[in-house]
């Protein structure tokens, strides 16, 4: 007897044949989201390991590509957001895009499961790396309030602006303070060109703060932000 629950069970283990069987028999199933809003294809680029063969069969009955299971503001919790934050599935995603789905909504996932290929993937494929901005926050900034400094590079070399504020007016550099990050990461930011000049909410720069700490190595980076 094919039920919802079987369906589910099909698809996280992967049984192509069994949800195709499943689907023919129940094609009313087709429509179905669980609580979470979920449609099938959105539990299948959830699951680990699911193959394009899977998402394909769910496409080809009509699963929309770009459908949202659920949505914070203008962010869209997308087949693709699943494949990247939930499978970490590199080739499911590059199946996706290549199938025309939205690059966009997924950097802040990719660079909280520190997975730069992904990044470079996304960003190749039309990424907005700012995405965010107008909201207070950034790819870049959320990496670095997550100490993520791995995706933060990357965000940087794929040129992500070093000099974003939050909604706070803090930079990347200001929320490194805070967080008592490694003064080799605030090298990193030197090396792309982020400014320590920029007054927070509270109008403090970060070559000030810098400035006031005895150990000689962040006057060296302070003289580097304020080149």
């Amino acid at each position: 007897m094919v039920s919802k629950t079987s369906l589910t069970e099909s698809i996280r283990r992967h049984r192509l044949e069994e949800v195709r069987e499943a689907l023919a028999a129940r094609p009313d199933l087709l429509g179905h989201r669980d609580e979470r809003g979920r449609s099938w294809l959105h539990l299948a680029c959830a699951t680990p390991g699911t193959g394009v063969a899977m998402a394909d069969l769910l496409l080809g009955l009509g699963l929309a590509l770009d459908d949202a299971a659920f949505t914070e503001g203008a962010w869209r919790a997308t087949p693709l957001w699943f494949a990247v934050a939930r499978g970490s599935n590199h080739p499911l995603a590059e199946h996706l895009l290549a199938c025309g789905a939205d690059p966009n909504h997924c950097l802040f996932a990719a660079a909280w499961n520190e997975d730069r290929a992904m990044i470079r993937l996304l960003l190749a494929q039309g990424a907005d790396i700012e995405e965010g901005a107008d909201r207070g926050d950034t790819p870049l900034l959320g990496a670095v309030g997550w100490s993520r400094f791995g995706p933060a590079e990357e965000l940087l070399i794929g040129g992500a602006n070093p000099d974003a504020r939050d909604g706070k007016g803090r930079t990347a550099l200001h929320r490194m303070l805070a967080k008592g990050s490694g003064a080799e990461h605030f090298a990193m930011f030197v090396r792309a060109g982020a400014r320590g000049d920029i007054p927070d909410g509270e109008g403090r720069t970060v070559v000030e703060i810098l400035g006031r700490k005895r150990d000689p190595i962040w006057w060296e980076i302070a003289e580097g932000l304020a080149s």
